[in-house]
């Protein structure tokens, strides 16, 4: 036990039932006392006494209901002192063993010997620096205002309309604002919480003194142009401001340094850190200034754009017993997971301009996830390698993966932009002089063939990578491929050029065109095998299949649908869907059936979906567009869902 040395600023509490006060106060519960009109009466309804023994004295048991606790109290007091030496309440309980009643106890027994902790804890000296900041607060001058913008509530209470006698309830609103003020030649202090996220609403440099008003309330500028104008100036501090500026910056590189030191983790051990802590732990201890220049540089904020940043929350050790310590000596010391990942900055990190840090897999061995395997990362990218593994949102292998060809990762590649952006009008156009094989002329065919425009994003390439990339890309044993020979044999030469995709049915095809006259290359289709339902398993409800002579197969982009394309009325569909639900459920009360989608295309085959309340409950319909103007196949969706099941389709 460890003794806490009383503070005032310091509250200590019993939590539980291990307050001995139970038994030693237990006269407190009854009789009943009435006190302001509340009953405090928490032992209700004892039951008979009955004999019992307690630690080998005699007592009598007691049972009654605990009105605070709503649960049944059992008390044994001792038969021969009238004490309490038992309190039970569930499966909690307490005894007094050994009790003495007024016996003269020695005062050394409320002396404490044992070890004792200082008063001196976070929250006492959060309330002391509060204090005392709000003693120095008091002895700053103040310049208030005399004015303040006044909204004025009046509320009539009597009067009499013949003799103009009026008794009028007036109170004022004024709105609540923050005015803050600085030395101008000084310059402005970083505004503190709560005033950092409270708009500013007026600013204005009068004398020696800036002021400011912030506010989460509208203020017009003109009030605070005037509360501004009412402020009685005091005098500003007397010493030369630029002596103030730089004893601020000294203080200020204080602070920062001092926070930096801290994090440095000197003397810190491995084996007391392990569990939820991102380690970056020192091997080589060859040159301070790099290891404390590499740390500072691998926790330091990134920006992401905007006000946005990202850091790496990273535990540093620093510690001579870990001088020249090797992946497998961070393995043996560690044991088994957690951690499972470290970083080391080691003399390789020191000695490399780009300051790359270790990162080591430190989790379970497994085949396609070595222990011990690492790549390495620099210090901007740590956020983003630091801030993943942590929440386990990556993999160790994605960063690893993706490392350069000298196993250090430098963040992953940007993402492809496109040149252009075009239709699939504009594709067929470009391409439909120049159609030398059997796959450009069925592409062409099909793009041609659409009925509704479709985007494509043209991306420059050059035309052996796409070869490559072609080549090495695993279709699937069930795909189907159209004009890939001839698609390698067209691209195997390189050269710059564009490329697209077009989806189709069940695939896609990828194209390539020429940079400037936009002349066919090559293309291919990849068309995928039919889905095929997994197999019923019993127990499992299985969605309901319609079989329908037709399906649409034209790809559709409904953000590049307009009005002027040709459309279906979608109160036309509504009309359909509630002519069914009324059919369906005669005497139900049916609202809704407006289609998802505000622009529906006229294609055989295409489903669209309506949402319909019958007697409060949703249902969920769909119509199908068939080949007869405003005629639609309508089926009530059931709960375990519905299969649309075209020709050819299983």
């Amino acid at each position: 036990m460890v003794h806490a040395v009383k503070s005032p600023d310091t509250m200590y509490a019993t939590m539980g039932t291990g307050s001995p006060s139970l038994l030693l106060r237990a006269y407190d519960v009854f009789p009943a006392k009435t006190t302001r009109g509340f009953d405090d009466q928490r032992f209700v309804g004892p039951s008979a006494p009955r004999a019992v023994r307690v630690r080998g004295r005699d007592g009598w048991e007691v049972s009654a209901l605990d009105q605070h606790a709503n649960e049944t109290v059992t008390y044994v007091f001792d038969a021969e002192l009238g004490i309490a030496v038992r309190w039970q309440r569930g499966e909690d309980w307490m005894e007094l063993e050994n009790p003495s009643l007024d016996d003269a106890f020695e005062p050394t027994l409320f002396t404490w010997t044992g070890p004792s902790r200082p008063a001196e804890d976070d929250i006492a000296r959060f309330h002391r620096e509060h204090e005392e900041r709000q003693r120095v607060l008091a002895g700053i001058p103040q310049a208030l205002p005399t004015w303040l913008p006044m909204t004025t509530n009046v509320q009539p209470q009597s009067g009499i309309a013949r003799t103009g006698e009026l008794s009028l309830s007036i109170s004022g609103y004024t709105p609540q604002f923050t005015l803050r003020r600085w030395v101008t030649a000084i310059g402005e202090p970083k505004a503190e919480w709560p005033n950092d996220s409270t708009p500013e609403r007026y600013r204005r440099s009068v004398g020696d003194w800036t002021y400011e008003i912030r506010s989460h309330q509208e203020i017009n500028r003109d009030d605070c142009a005037r509360i501004v104008d009412s402020i009685v100036p005091v005098d500003p501090p007397d010493r030369d401001p630029a002596d103030i500026t730089a004893e601020l910056a000294i203080e200020e590189h204080d602070r920062r340094e001092a926070e930096v030191l801290a994090t440095f983790g000197t003397g810190r051990v491995l084996t007391d850190h392990l569990e939820d802590e991102s380690l970056l732990i020192r091997t080589d201890f060859s040159d301070d200034a790099a290891w404390r220049d590499i740390a500072v540089a691998a926790m330091a904020p990134v920006p992401q754009g905007g006000d946005t940043e990202f850091a790496a929350y990273l535990t540093c050790i620093d510690n001579p017993e870990y001088d020249g310590l090797t992946v497998d000596g961070l393995l043996e010391a560690i044991g088994e997971p957690p951690p499972y990942y470290v970083f080391l900055v080691d003399a390789e990190t020191v000695k490399n301009p780009e300051m790359p840090i270790v990162t080591v897999y430190t989790g379970p061995d497994e085949p396609e996830r070595p222990r011990g395997r690492t790549f390495r990362v620099i210090p901007s990218e740590m956020c983003g390698v630091e801030n993943n593994l942590s929440i386990a949102n990556m993999d160790f292998e994605s960063f690893a993966d993706s490392a350069d060809e000298d196993g250090v990762f430098r963040g992953f590649p940007e993402p492809a932009h496109p040149i252009e952006e075009v239709t699939t009008r504009e594709i067929a156009h470009w391409i439909a002089d120049d159609l030398d094989t059997d796959a450009l002329r069925e592409f062409h065919a099909q793009i041609a063939g659409r009925k509704y425009r479709y985007p494509v994003s043209l991306f420059e390439v050059e035309l052996a990578e796409v070869h490559a990339h072609t080549r090495d890309t695993e279709h699937g044993t069930h795909a189907e491929l159209l004009g890939y020979d001839e698609f390698l044999g067209a691209t195997s030469n390189g050269g710059p050029a564009l490329r697209g995709t077009v989806p189709t049915h069940n695939g896609y095809w990828t194209f390539v065109i020429d940079r400037g006259s936009h002349r066919p290359i090559a293309a291919y289709r990849i068309t995928f095998a039919p889905y095929v339902p997994p197999a019923p398993q019993d127990g499992v409800p299985q969605p309901m299949k319609l079989e329908v002579p037709f399906v649409c197969t034209e790809p559709i982009s409904f953000s590049m649908l307009t009005d002027d394309d040709d459309l279906i009325d979608r109160d036309v569909v509504q009309r359909a869907i509630l002519a069914e639900a009324a059919r369906l459920h005669p005497d139900g009360d049916i609202v809704g059936g407006e289609p998802v989608l505000q622009r529906i295309p006229r294609l055989l085959g295409f489903n669209i979906g309506c949402h319909v309340q019958i007697d409060g409950r949703p249902v969920f319909y769909v119509a199908i567009v068939t080949d007869v103007d405003d005629k639609f196949l309508v089926r009530e969706v059931p709960p375990e869902g519905l299969r649309v099941v075209g020709p050819g389709e299983d």
